[in-house]
């Protein structure tokens, strides 16, 4: 009996040693999940304590609502730019590492410290250096003549989305960074070296050697960094809470604001719902654009 029980235990290992972190990812995931979309189907009246279904008329009136799409538009922007900034950054930071430079170690932890500093204080600071009155990037433009009197950088719709997107693109560098920075170091160096022998340059060993060996790690770092932006909301409420105006509103600044501030829950949940979808079709999509090239 018991020799039956240690067989079954070796057998059935991979199963027993995932099912405890199973439950916690339906629970902690799952189960948010699910009742999301339990109550987007429902809405909720204050004024008599009561709770209505719906049906779909929270999805119906979220396709009706003019301001739906300009958000969707301002998150689509967000995430575009803060994408490409940042994957452009970290692959260069990634190249740089990678070529061994001098003091890497040093650089590393520099890199590094964007993720290390929380976001509310990242936000103050980045507030602070682009501040209409006493801002340093207008005390710098200013003295050196390229200014003729401060500006509002944060009260212009064009301004305040690149400096969003800025602000989001520094915290996604590290990450992104060092997803590539790891795919970098399992390269083969004889590859390096046959393609020298044969007279290849440094632009020609990270085209043809570099870039197509690291595609799984690009893959990786686009999903992520894409997901991130795609949902982020602390960064835009803690930068510009999506002004000026609502300029700079992002889907989940609407969430936040029609679940708390206008106790529309359910049309909340249906907002999240349509989240969810298109990050599911984007990363499905991705994968199979991208994936069968890895």
């Amino acid at each position: 009996m018991f020799t039956k029980i240690i067989n079954f235990v070796d057998s059935k290992f991979c199963y027993i040693t995932t099912f405890p972190a199973l439950i916690v990812i339906l629970l902690v995931v799952g189960f948010p999940t699910v009742f999301g979309i339990y109550i987007s189907f429902f809405v909720r009246n204050i004024f008599r304590r009561a709770i209505y279904f719906n049906g779909i008329g929270n999805y119906i009136s979220l396709i009706q609502d003019p301001s739906f799409w300009p958000y969707l538009a301002h998150t689509a922007i967000y995430t575009g730019g803060s994408v490409g900034v940042g994957f452009t950054l970290a692959l260069c930071l990634a190249l740089a590492l990678n070529s061994g430079i001098r003091f890497r170690s040093f650089f590393i932890v520099a890199i590094l410290l964007p993720w290390m500093t929380p976001a509310v204080s990242g936000c103050i600071m980045w507030r602070w250096m682009v501040h209409d009155i006493y801002g340093l990037l207008n005390v710098i433009l200013v003295k050196l003549g390229l200014l003729n009197q401060n500006f509002f950088w944060l009260g212009k719709p064009f301004t305040a989305m690149f400096f969003l997107i800025l602000v989001d693109a520094w915290y996604r560098i590290p990450l992104s960074t060092l997803i590539l920075f790891a795919g970098m170091q399992r390269i083969p160096l004889e590859s390096y070296d046959a393609a020298k022998v044969d007279g290849a340059g440094r632009w020609y060993c990270v085209k043809h050697i570099t870039l197509p060996l690291i595609r799984p790690e690009i893959l990786i770092a686009l999903v992520i960094q894409s997901m991130f932006s795609f949902r982020e909301f602390g960064i835009p409420f803690l930068f510009t809470g999506g002004g000026p105006g609502d300029n700079t509103e992002t889907l989940a600044l609407s969430i936040y604001k029609n679940a708390n501030l206008f106790l529309r829950q359910g049309y909340a949940a249906s907002i999240s719902v349509v989240m969810f979808i298109m990050i599911t079709i984007f990363v499905v999509g991705y994968f199979k654009a991208i994936g069968r090239k890895v």
